[in-house]
């Protein structure tokens, strides 16, 4: 069974969304989840070892990678997909429950 992740929103990434220092519970994921455009994750950084990153689906690649995008509305207030380009499902631990 699926375990509830409570994670802390670190930065304005996700801005005006969710705030900085705002707790969201994520539900786990695994192998057999399906994710859609809209579905609010948490990833591992496809560059950075050990850190974990609140982002939405903004697209699904032709080859199932995830094109993972911030909501702040200035692009550069986001590390994102168009930094390090889409990601791998693997990387994605949790997706935000509501």
């Amino acid at each position: 069974m699926a375990r509830n992740l409570d994670v802390r929103i670190q930065g304005d990434s996700m801005w005006p969304t969710f705030t900085d220092g705002q707790m969201l519970t994520f539900q786990e994921t695994n192998s057999q989840t399906t994710f859609e455009v809209g579905d609010v994750v948490l990833a591992l950084h496809p560059l950075k070892v050990d850190v974990l990153m609140v982002k939405r689906i903004h697209r699904i690649e032709p080859d199932g990678r995830l094109f993972l995008t911030g909501d702040q509305p200035d692009p550069t207030s986001s590390e994102d997909s168009h930094n390090f380009g889409p990601v791998a499902v693997s990387n994605i631990r949790a997706r935000w429950t509501e």
